[in-house]
């Protein structure tokens, strides 16, 4: 139970921290404690910890261990790829080894002596899916393509160029100092598949996701059910133990029965714990990911309409209406600068500019509806990417021109 505790107590600690490194910039939270904290992990802690190993190692040891961090931390590396590889593949070895042994059983049909091949051949190459495909990288050669498909909304985007690729910024789009490029209607950038996800790979990211929780829900459904089946061989079904508060004798309650055979058996049950775990924060995170996606907004967007709401609240939002649609009897703002092809487009003969009150007044363009929104995301328009176009070339290219 110790080990449980432990266990449990660390898991914990870890989703705090996660949740401080995600969400400790947003505004509702980076005034207060979270936001504290937020500063002191990602500033002031790296800094002093820097400031004291640069004084410890002395420069030439100093600039080693900091050329070591720029490519862990703020380059793209395989690392997490192969822990995740190690993660799943150390699961799969150790439950074919001690739990596969179980199957057929009493709650379990000789059918999945089939599924689990067919479950860990899905889960690699789903993920494989996702670590290749191209995310949408903008060049040169495609850029104009994204900037009529794309339109700026005047609020989120606003015309301007990219400094380091050196072209107009579609809408919609980020340059990833990870990936070195501009990547359409980008998401975020996925440590786990060491590249980003946008406009022509967030399918294949779902696809992993849904691809993850299943496995991990088989896995552990596999397991409890080995358990199960050894309730009934082991004859705990039958026991009995003394209730402590009464002094009777009471049926061995269910739970009591499985810590019993995890004190026997940890192998299988660790699978089952991490199996369970994983599965539901994945769930849980996928389920996020639909939301965004079905409201007609990318993670990078939603983090953008938090600041957007921020600076409403504090009265610091204008925009440029058109006097003659602002006539009209319009129930949401429509800004001046919002056009297809940047500063091509004329500005309006009378402009004025109106505070904005409400997030209510501020139109999402990008919103067409949730399910119009989920298909655009599923089914991607096609003319965007150039599929031969990859990180490799990319930068190879930038290294040429320099």
């Amino acid at each position: 139970m110790n080990v449980l505790g432990t266990a449990i107590g660390l898991l914990i600690a870890l989703g705090v921290m996660v949740f401080i490194l995600l969400f400790g910039q947003s505004p509702q939270l980076r005034n207060g404690i979270i936001g504290k904290l937020h500063t002191f992990l990602t500033i002031h802690g790296p800094n002093t910890l820097f400031s004291t190993l640069k004084k410890v190692l002395g420069t030439k040891n100093w600039k080693r261990l900091a050329g070591c961090w720029q490519y862990c931390f703020n380059s793209r590396n395989p690392f997490l790829q192969l822990f995740f590889l190690f993660i799943t593949g150390g699961s799969i070895v150790l439950f074919l080894k001690y739990a596969l042994p179980h199957i057929p059983g009493i709650y379990l049909h000789s059918i999945h002596l089939y599924i689990i091949p067919t479950q860990i051949i899905s889960l690699y190459v789903a993920y494989y899916i996702a670590c290749s495909s191209n995310p949408g990288i903008i060049t040169e050669e495609n850029v104009q393509q994204f900037l009529d498909h794309y339109q700026y909304d005047g609020i989120l985007y606003e015309p301007k160029e990219c400094s380091t690729c050196q072209f107009q910024k579609p809408a919609r789009s980020k340059h990833c100092s990870m990936c070195k490029a501009c990547v359409g209607q980008l998401d975020h950038h996925c440590f786990w598949i060491n590249q980003c996800v946008g406009v022509n790979n967030y399918r294949y990211f779902f696809l992993f996701l849904f691809t993850l929780v299943q496995f991990c829900a088989y896995g552990a459904y596999l397991c409890i059910q080995i358990y199960n089946a050894f309730i009934i061989e082991w004859g705990l079904d039958r026991a009995y133990m003394r209730d402590k508060a009464t002094g009777n004798t009471v049926p061995l309650p269910y739970y009591k029965a499985m810590l019993h055979i995890l004190q026997k058996d940890r192998i299988i049950g660790s699978i089952a714990i991490l199996a369970s775990v994983a599965s539901f924060v994945v769930f849980l995170f996928c389920l996020y990911q639909l939301y965004l996606a079905g409201r007609g907004v990318t993670t990078n967007e939603a983090f953008k309409w938090e600041l957007v709401e921020d600076s409403i609240d504090r009265g610091e939002l204008w925009v440029e209406v058109d006097a003659d649609a602002d006539n009209g009897n319009n129930n949401s703002t429509k800004t001046t600068n919002r056009s297809k092809k940047g500063n091509n487009q004329k500005k309006p003969n009378t402009p004025s500019k109106r505070k904005i009150e409400s997030l209510d007044e501020v139109e999402n363009i990008y919103d067409r509806g949730f399910f119009y929104n989920l298909y655009d995301v599923f089914s991607p328009p096609q003319l965007l990417v150039n599929r031969s176009d990859n990180h490799h070339n990319i930068n190879k290219k930038k290294n040429k021109n320099a």
